[in-house]
Formats: C-alpha cells, sequence, structure tokens
C-alpha cells in the first residue's frame, strides 16, 4: 500500500510539471530559450515572407514581359500576314508580265517568220524550212513556237549542244 501511494504522488508530481522542481534561476534560462527561440521563429516567418514578396515581384515582372513578347508575336505576325500578301501580288503581277512578254516575243518571231523569204534549202542540204536571224529576247523556245516546230528539232538541224543561242546567229528552222 505504501508503494501504491508512492507511485500515486510520483504521477501526480509528473503530470502538474516539472516546474515545480525548477528553480527560479532555472525558470529563467527557460523563460530565455524560449523567447530567443520565439525570436528566431519570427525571423525566419520574415525571411521567408521576404523571399516570398521577392518571388512575387519577379513573377509579376516576367507576367509583364510574357505579354510584351506575345504583343510583339502579334504585331510580327500581322506584318508577316501583310508582307506576304504583298508578295502573292508581286508574284502574281510578274506571272502577267511575263506572259505579256512572251505573247510580244511570239508576235515579233511571228511577223520576222513572215517578212523573210523561205529558204530552198538546197544550199545548205538540210531539208524543207526557212533561215530565222536571233533577235534580242528570242529564246528557242518561243522560235518553236512561232514556227511551228521542236527545241529539240531545231537543235538537231543546226547541231547545237546547249539552249544558247546567241543574237545575230543564224538558225535553220526545218519545217
Amino acid at each position: 500500500m505504501k508503494s501504491t501511494v508512492i507511485i500515486s504522488l510520483f504521477s501526480v508530481f509528473l503530470f502538474t510539471g516539472c516546474e515545480t522542481l525548477q528553480t527560479p534561476q532555472q525558470r529563467k534560462q527557460a523563460e530565455a530559450r524560449q523567447l530567443a527561440a520565439q525570436r528566431h521563429s519570427e525571423e525566419q516567418v520574415y525571411r521567408v515572407k521576404g523571399q516570398v514578396d521577392s518571388i512575387e515581384m519577379e513573377n509579376a515582372r516576367l507576367m509583364q514581359e510574357i505579354q510584351g513578347l506575345r504583343n510583339d508575336v502579334s504585331s510580327m505576325n500581322a506584318q508577316i500576314g501583310q508582307l506576304n500578301s504583298k508578295m502573292n501580288a508581286l508574284d502574281a503581277k510578274q506571272q502577267r508580265e511575263m506572259s505579256n512578254l512572251i505573247k510580244e516575243v511570239e508576235v515579233l518571231l511571228k511577223k520576222s517568220v513572215a517578212s523573210r523569204p523561205s529558204s530552198s534549202g538546197s544550199s545548205s542540204n538540210k531539208g524543207p524550212g526557212r533561215e530565222h536571224v536571233v533577235e534580242s529576247g528570242h529564246t528557242l523556245s518561243a522560235i518553236a513556237q512561232a514556227y511551228g516546230t521542236t527545241v529539240s528539232a531545231i537543235k538537231k538541224a543546226n547541231n547545237l549542244k546547249s539552249d544558247s543561242i546567241y543574237v545575230g546567229q543564224k538558225l535553220f528552222i526545218p519545217e
């Protein structure tokens, strides 16, 4: 029974806390440690809060920069669209002008062919055909089309190895 009373007293003593066993100096030291721990915790909270604020400001700056870049990209896309439209218009104009030039050369070739007398072909021994003098802007394909023949037939009749011709060159055009 005595041991039960001692255990009961010990339990009460334990549950009531150890403060009753501490001296005033020990209590002051414990309070000082608690105060220091509290200050340390507060400092850490302020430091973390400062880091969060810094990150939030950097995030806001980056978001503004991203929005500026998006605006730049949008503007550039609009400019690219305008340039593509202009290029398409220029390509179409160039195609029309090229077609008109080809037609003009064909007309000139036909006039040139019509105004020249037909050669008998006996002097060159190449068979029936005509002689054509190359003028500026003439090409083998345009000449062949004007005379109703093919480029390969003109090349063969004149022993040409390439499509290159020059102004003043005389070509035999087979019929």
